[in-house]
């Protein structure tokens, strides 16, 4: 910020603002740092820019809190999060630990593949399958499950032996979004 240092900081835009803001958090040299909504008004660059300085203090030992209901950023801000639902802990952790300790909530995985009808039928003698869909916008299945390690195992061996191609097997409830969705039901 050297280079606008001589501007006043009521004429710098909103993203400006947020910078400084960090910059004047940072001047103490802090152990530990918390920061509400810290991307806010930031351009792409600078968000970009703004989370890997906030992983590097993480990386150097710092705490660092981040308060922020923009989820998808959270999820790369950070390997670790708390999610607080109406000011009471719901979940710590790992948004992936924390999702697979959800193991009483269903889980939706898509499944591409060479012949979807054929899956489709396929996958509804699985114990592990509750549901099966066809989304044509994603041209593939979605399967509903409560037991996916199972279907984890039995998914491949059930495509190779029905000689059925798979071009993606992917979770659409695996993000941080999803996860709080879950939580907040």
């Amino acid at each position: 910020m050297l280079d606008v240092a001589d501007r006043s900081v009521d004429a710098f835009s909103k993203g400006m603002r947020q910078r400084t803001k960090v910059a004047a958090a940072l001047v103490c040299d802090p152990h530990v740092l918390v920061l509400d909504e810290p991307l806010n008004g930031a351009d792409p660059v600078q968000r970009l820019k703004l989370i890997a300085l906030f992983q590097q203090l993480g990386a150097e030992g710092r705490t660092v809190i981040v308060s922020s209901h923009i989820l998808n950023e959270v999820e790369r801000l950070a390997p670790r999060v708390i999610v607080l639902i109406n000011g009471r802990l719901a979940a710590a952790g790992g948004h992936h630990a924390i999702r697979d300790a959800m193991d009483d909530r269903p889980r939706h995985v898509l499944v591409r593949s060479d012949d979807g009808r054929r899956l489709a039928s396929a996958l509804v003698v699985l114990d592990s399958v509750g549901g099966v869909t066809f989304d044509a916008a994603r041209d593939g299945v979605v399967i509903e499950t409560v037991r996916a390690r199972e279907l984890a195992t039995a998914l491949p061996r059930l495509a190779r032996d029905a000689s059925i191609r798979l071009l993606e097997v992917r979770a659409l409830d695996d993000s941080l979004e999803s996860l709080f969705r879950e939580l907040i039901r």
